[in-house]
């Protein structure tokens, strides 16, 4: 098949992350892809080199309609055989130029918001939760897929080591309300007071309109007298460099579609304590994969962490038991061909 796989973002995140593995994917099952994707994104560095995937830079500005002629002339020489778009922004465009060369568009909805996705042909969905809920909005049920995120990531199971004295606890993302960074610091400064021995990082850096939440952190952090404890330690743009220094990863988030940070921990073979946002509300169910608390309850998370930092032996079993749930349901190969049969399932109507 060939493939035209969009990602205009500027940003680099989740989303993002998810639109480079969809061309991995695509190519490791034969397929031809055209990569398209915003030349000022930050995204960029990380599309593959590949005789499979065929990046196109482009200036995208949804309201430029002159943008419509290029687009037309390169899917057509192209030939595509469907257009799968990852940001609701582009789906308008491309479903413009898709409709005029015949050819069926896909939106990847990585959140649950219906808006624009209800334009395309059919739908990709991050979890059977977001499903559900496009159908009770009214999308058809057989217009909905489940094609979880994946990660590239074959690494071998490693025994969790001895943790470092004091343990480390660590959370990484954008410094966006949605993620809990607060909540993270809150239960930190529970531990303190109880005397469990910690140190916590905080990765991420700033960028334009989360800078307010970003000081929001750090005057928690001082205001808990927790200036010796933590660090704000700036973006990591090689993940294994955070993950190394850590002994516990935390997803504190009270809005996660999905989490592709989880399948990075986790396939990293550390012990994992996670809010039961939506996503991983989805991923932890019916498992022992990580020590999980209700969604803003910083009281609980600062619980399930004392058990994680002082139960070595159930803080080993969880993170293999995580590592196993990666291998099970998360790995490239394994997406990809739940990826290929919902194509394929589109393309036959």
């Amino acid at each position: 098949m060939r493939v035209v796989n969009v990602m205009i973002s500027k940003v680099l995140g989740g989303v993002e992350q998810a639109s480079v593995d969809y061309a991995k994917a695509l190519a490791s099952r034969g397929h031809d892809v055209l990569f398209v994707a915003d030349k000022r994104g930050k995204s960029v560095p990380n599309i593959p080199s590949s005789d499979k995937i065929n990046p196109w830079l482009i200036r995208f500005n949804r309201w430029n309609v002159f943008l419509l002629f290029p687009l037309y002339a390169t899917l057509k020489a192209f030939r595509p055989d469907i257009v799968i778009v990852h940001s609701k922004k582009a789906i308008r465009p491309f479903k413009i130029v898709a409709r005029l060369l015949g050819v069926k568009i896909v939106a990847v909805a990585h959140n649950p918001k219906l808006k624009e996705i209800d334009r395309a042909d059919a739908v990709f969905s991050i979890t059977q939760y977001q499903k559900d809920i496009f159908v009770q909005k009214g999308l058809p049920a057989d217009k909905v897929f489940v094609v979880p995120n994946l990660i590239d990531d074959d690494r071998p199971f490693r025994p969790l080591p001895p943790f470092r004295k004091p343990p480390v606890v660590g959370v990484i993302g954008r410094f966006d309300p949605m993620k809990g960074f607060p909540d993270f610091v809150r239960a930190l400064g529970i531990l303190k007071r109880k005397g469990v021995a910690f140190k916590g990082v905080i990765g991420g850096a700033p960028v334009g309109k989360d800078q307010k939440e970003y000081d929001t952190v750090c005057s928690l952090i001082r205001e808990l007298g927790l200036s010796d404890d933590v660090s704000m330690a700036g973006w990591f743009a090689d993940k294994d460099a955070f993950y190394n220094q850590i002994d516990v990863f935390v997803l504190s988030s009270n809005y996660e579609p999905f989490g592709i940070v989880l399948l990075e921990a986790m396939v990293r073979s550390k012990p994992v304590v996670s809010s039961l946002a939506e996503g991983p509300g989805e991923i932890f169910a019916g498992n022992a994969a990580a020590f999980t608390f209700p969604v803003r309850d910083y009281e609980a998370l600062a619980d399930r962490l004392e058990t994680a930092l002082t139960d070595f032996d159930l803080a080993a079993r969880t993170a293999e038991n995580g590592y196993r749930l990666v291998r099970d349901k998360y790995l490239a190969p394994r997406v990809a061909e739940t990826l290929e049969k919902a194509v394929v399932a589109v393309l036959e109507g």
